[in-house]
């Protein structure tokens, strides 16, 4: 949980106006060490350890997404005072309602946000872990999700990673791609159209990656696009638990 310290504001209100220049913005793209036991910087070889925040919602219980267009000023506060607190790393959700329109139609304006939460992380010295396909609101899942094919609703998936990815395949600032927060097979034949595990509190976390457990055998997870529009390995993610401290000794979300 971030508490806002606004006593620092008050000390400056009482010094000498002095101009601040800011921080140099480039910032080194993250890749796995040789030997496979690490992540390093990619041009300077040192040695990379991720710490920071599970930015999942605000103190309302409000997603990102809920308020990022009239509210860009307290993501950016609170970016400002995560790099503050020591952190390099910043794990934000991103809902498969929010960004995509229809099966094969992604959100222009959310991808277009997406793009200036980037910038911040790169203008704060801050990686990103993009978690993306979340069903967190069951308000905000569209009927026509749950309504698709498994294969379609798979299509559909690809289709939301491959936008997301494409827009963010630039920046240095993209440690990582969430494909899909806490997945789980079927231990049996689910209803047409269930996808969600129980609630958490007012949120579903877990979400049936496959109708039946037969099907599961046979596919994986579909693979997001990195940086250079190659696909980085699943098992970056599968070292990060959720909703929890999931970097040693790192904070929650906050609220």
């Amino acid at each position: 949980m971030i508490w806002m310290n606004r006593f620092g504001l008050v000390a400056l209100a009482c010094l000498p106006a002095v101009v601040v220049a800011d921080p140099p913005t480039t910032i080194e793209p993250i890749r796995v060490a040789k030997d496979g036991r690490g992540f390093v910087l990619e041009s300077s070889g040192k040695k990379y350890i991720p710490w920071g925040f599970n930015y999942d919602h605000d103190a309302k219980g409000r997603l990102i997404e809920d308020y990022w267009a009239d509210e860009w000023s307290t993501i950016e506060g609170d970016f400002a005072e995560m790099k503050q607190l020591g952190a390099n790393v910043v794990r934000v959700h991103l809902q498969f309602g929010k960004f995509m329109i229809a099966a094969d139609k992604p959100n222009v304006r959310s991808l277009e946000r997406l793009g200036d939460l980037v910038k911040l992380a790169e203008k704060r010295r801050l990686y990103l872990d993009i978690t993306g396909l979340g069903c967190y609101h069951k308000a905000d899942v569209p009927d026509w999700y749950d309504k698709l094919s498994e294969a379609d609703r798979w299509a559909a998936q690809a289709t939301f990673w491959q936008a997301v990815a494409g827009r963010c395949k630039d920046s240095p600032a993209v440690f990582c791609y969430d494909l899909v927060n806490e997945p789980v097979v079927p231990g049996g034949q689910r209803k047409p159209g269930d996808w969600l595990g129980p609630p958490f509190g007012d949120k579903y976390f877990v979400q049936v990656i496959t109708s039946t457990r037969r099907a599961a055998s046979a596919r994986t997870l579909p693979a997001s696009g990195s940086r250079r529009s190659q696909p980085r390995s699943a098992k970056w993610t599968r070292t990060i638990s959720s909703r929890s401290a999931w970097w040693t000794g790192a904070s929650t979300g906050r609220g």
